[in-house]
């Protein structure tokens, strides 16, 4: 049962280290959304909010939140243990990109849903390399909240 229980949790387990790319996209997409989030991720100290922040509010606050989740589904998948009820508001994370017609930038949004119910979107441009790899953010995110 255990062992079942690890081969069910490890396609699971990719899916979160890619932020829950969605199965539908394409390899590349997914290449480029988990780019771009860990743009995001690894700059946040240095990326400027605006649209609907909440006061003292922090990219590393909202991304930290995120991160705990992920290292509770991680360590859960480690124990064996389901992924039911857990600690964390956040129901899931998404990162969609696109690229612009030039080829040299994507424009992203991460949205973050929580439980039982609200959104966050982060809206944010990445750089791109002549292969189509992100290899920069612009240092603004527009935050956007819905119910």
């Amino acid at each position: 049962m255990r062992k079942s229980l690890m081969v069910l949790a490890l396609p699971m387990l990719f899916a979160t280290t890619q932020v829950q790319a969605s199965a539908f996209d394409s390899l590349n997409d997914q290449q480029l959304q988990e780019q771009a989030y860990s743009l995001l991720e690894n700059n946040a100290a240095s990326i400027r909010m605006s649209g609907d922040v909440h006061d003292n509010e922090r990219l590393t606050d909202i991304l930290g939140k995120v991160k705990a989740r992920n290292e509770e589904i991680m360590k859960r998948l480690e124990e064996g243990r389901d992924l039911e009820n857990l600690e964390s508001p956040i129901s899931n994370v998404d990162t969609k990109c696109e690229v612009q017609s030039d080829k040299k930038s994507a424009d992203c949004t991460t949205f973050i849903s929580y439980s039982p119910m609200g959104e966050t979107g982060i809206q944010f441009r990445v750089i791109l390399d002549a292969q189509g790899n992100a290899v920069d953010i612009v240092r603004n995110v527009l935050v956007s909240r819905g119910d």
